[in-house]
């Protein structure tokens, strides 16, 4: 192990400490935001999605990719939830990407035993594209312009990943460090890529999954997405593929 010396160990202690004093501030003053109350019921819905279809239904594989969508989209409330914007944003895109690999390696298990392997790789572009001419989404796409939606967001989130975009900066103007800032303003603006990431992917998701979920099936279920599917959404689906949920 490296010897670092006692003043940068000593440093070391107290910028953890700080940042741990800060952290805990920026939480408790956003404590109880509307936002963040929303934030944690549309993950409750990816939660029961995944209970009550994902993991009884989906192939371990498959299944394991919507898991780690689930753990990015908490990721992303709990960054938010203490200012830290940029880690949060890139969370939501790697919600997105978990979500339609899971769409994709339902329908391929073979890809996906090669995926295993290293022997093949989707790019997030053919995925959104793949999604977009989903059979069982023809109708649904055409209506919401799914693939225009889904570039669009993905786009939008991908500027926070690589830096590309003077909005999605976390240092001051001075160069200064800055792990979080818990400013209500760009709350508003996570809330709104969450509210869109969120309403795009789990309607695509829901949409392929449609057999289980149409007529009267799993009412509680159908509910509790209800915060998770924007109306316009909600409207499509009941009207393409016969799946009911009501609003919040």
């Amino acid at each position: 192990m490296v010897d670092v010396g006692d003043e940068i160990n000593a440093n070391y202690i107290a910028f953890s400490k700080k940042v741990s004093v800060s952290i805990t501030s920026n939480i408790a003053d956003f404590q109880g935001n509307k936002k963040l109350v929303e934030s944690y019921a549309r993950i409750a819905a990816i939660n029961a999605l995944k209970l009550d279809i994902v993991e009884p239904h989906f192939p371990q594989g498959a299944a394991h990719f919507f898991f780690e969508a689930h753990n990015d989209a908490l990721i992303s409330h709990v960054n938010a939830s203490f200012g830290s914007w940029r880690s949060a944003l890139q969370a939501l895109r790697s919600f997105m990407e978990n979500t339609m690999a899971a769409i994709y390696y339902l329908d391929h298990p073979v890809e996906f035993v090669k995926w295993s392997a290293g022997d093949f790789r989707m790019s997030p572009k053919e995925m959104r594209e793949y999604i977009s001419e989903h059979p069982k989404l023809d109708k649904l796409a055409k209506e919401l312009d799914l693939k225009a939606a889904l570039d669009n967001e993905y786009g939008t989130l991908s500027k926070a990943v690589h830096g590309s975009n003077m909005m999605f900066r976390m240092t001051t103007a001075d160069g200064k460090t800055n792990i979080a800032n818990p400013s209500l303003a760009d709350l508003g603006k996570w809330s709104a890529r969450e509210r869109s990431a969120v309403d795009i992917s789990i309607t695509s998701l829901v949409g392929v999954l449609s057999d289980h979920l149409d007529g009267a099936k799993m009412q509680n279920l159908r509910a509790a997405l209800s915060i998770a599917i924007q109306s316009n959404a909600r409207a499509a689906l009941k009207k393409h593929l016969d799946v009911s949920i009501h609003a919040p």
